[in-house]
């Protein structure tokens, strides 16, 4: 077998786990039912950050430990339009984290090295990078690379013709400066040039455009139906709007074109989706459904200088949540032209996302839902009793774990996840009165029993001892 044949039987079986591990997922989320109090408490914080906040348009969702599912949103998007659970947002800066993971896919397929230089892939920009800045460092933010979008009067070349189509090539070769921060590798610099650049690379090594990458290896395996490359191809979903300040204060830019502003953020800042979606694509990457475990952990190696900085640990495409420093709390952040937060807590085993279409105070939003989730949750993981014929026994369980249905019960699928919404074990069985499960090998801790058959879906504890 050629490496071609290899590289390609590698995809699709990678593909084919996605895919399951997405139906998985997404069955979970659909069928448990997140607590009647716990909603109201959230849409109240959505109501009052529109009401109180100066917040035009705001959406949120959540999924619990035990994989239920929630969202809500409130206020208005682009031409007064009330926001629904599909409008969508700008993402800002959350597209490093989906380019990032992008990235290490094309690692682990052999298609890019993260220690190669990024001159090996790309010889056609007139640049004067520092031709030994590498893959890694550029995810990294620590090539040296200056922030193209932080310079005084950046606003400009977006506010200037709002239907200029920006392309990765003139950002790069005529705004991005020459002058480097700082050698390769010696300091920190977050700059979203270096996504730009990193976004280049993965068109330049595949030979398609870095939307279809993104849709064939992330997004359309998990589902994600209303996320966009910004800018770069059409979409029918309601918009939320842009309240943002280019520069000369905080105006309405709902019905101006998006154009120059999302092209404006190729690879850094363009990606448009909602909070569900993101939700789902967060949830699958940090409980390793997208990557493999030594990519993860390449992930979540994050650069010592960078802990100085507003981002309090960045890794690639990833960083700690800055209010929530001393908590395990990874995601990304996005604040350019509309604010959104995706954060997985790895302490509470759930998984945030909001996000607004106003320039307003940073992490207000999801702070306050942060809050109300953990104070929620308390143990970590809220039963659901649908049904008292199930029973766990032992619990705890050192060596076997018995689920009894009391009776003959056909197309029973049974999962188990940890704290952090990890799946652990999954098994189908079309006719069973009882299911029995090693937890030898598993490790000690709390763990979410999900069985679904019929019409519902059980949540149930588990403890593991030793």
């Amino acid at each position: 077998m050629c490496e071609k044949e290899i590289q390609m039987n590698r995809q699709l079986q990678k593909c084919f786990s996605l895919v399951v591990s997405a139906i998985i997922l997404f069955s979970a989320k659909t069928k448990a039912q997140i607590d009647s109090a716990l909603e109201a408490q959230l849409q109240q914080v959505l109501n009052l950050q529109v009401q109180n906040f100066n917040n035009n348009g705001v959406s949120a969702c959540v999924i619990m430990p035990n994989g239920a599912l929630w969202k809500g949103t409130a206020g208005v998007g682009e031409n007064g339009v009330a926001i629904t659970d599909s409008t969508v947002f700008h993402g800002a800066s959350i597209t490093k984290a989906n380019i990032a993971t992008l990235l290490l896919l094309l690692a682990e397929d052999g298609v890019v090295n993260l220690d190669s230089s990024w001159h090996k892939y790309v010889t056609n920009l007139n640049v004067n990078f520092d031709t030994t800045i590498t893959i890694r460092q550029l995810l990294s933010h620590t090539s040296g690379i200056a922030d193209y979008l932080e310079v005084a009067g950046s606003g400009n070349y977006v506010t200037n013709d709002f239907t200029h189509a920006y392309t990765p090539v003139e950002i790069l070769e005529n705004i991005v400066s020459g002058i480097p921060d700082f050698a390769p590798g010696t300091d920190f610099n977050y700059s979203t040039s270096n996504y730009l650049l990193a976004a280049y690379v993965a068109e330049s090594v595949t030979g398609h455009p870095v939307q279809q990458e993104l849709h064939t290896r992330i997004w359309d395996p998990l589902g994600m139906t209303h996320t966009h490359f910004g800018g770069f191809e059409t979409y029918a979903e309601p918009r939320a709007g842009v309240w943002w300040n280019f520069g000369g204060g905080l105006l309405n830019y709902s019905n101006d074109p998006e154009t120059s502003m999302l092209t404006y953020g190729y690879g850094g800042a363009n990606i448009v989706s909602t909070p569900e979606d993101l939700a789902h694509f967060a949830r699958a990457l940090f409980t390793d459904t997208l990557l493999s475990a030594a990519s993860m952990s390449q992930m979540q190696v994050f650069s010592p200088n960078s802990y100085a900085t507003w981002t309090a640990g960045y890794g690639l495409g990833i960083h700690h949540a800055y209010p929530f420093a001393s908590s395990s709390m990874l995601g990304h952040d996005g604040d350019y032209t509309n604010l959104s937060d995706m954060y997985h807590s790895f302490d509470y085993g759930f998984t945030l996302v909001t996000m607004t279409n106003t320039e307003t105070q940073w992490f207000l939003i999801f702070t306050q839902m942060y809050n109300t989730i953990k104070n929620y949750i308390n143990t970590g993981i809220q039963e659901n009793k649908s049904s008292e014929d199930i029973i766990l026994y032992p619990n705890p369980a050192a060596n076997d774990l018995i689920v009894s249905f009391g009776h003959t019960t056909k197309n029973v699928e049974l999962t188990i996840a940890g704290i952090t919404g990890k799946i652990v074990y999954t098994t189908f069985v079309t006719e069973t009165e009882m299911i029995k499960v090693d937890t030898k090998d598993l490790t000690p801790g709390i763990y979410s029993v999900q069985i679904q058959t019929g019409g519902f879906l059980e949540v149930k504890k588990l403890i593991v001892t030793k």
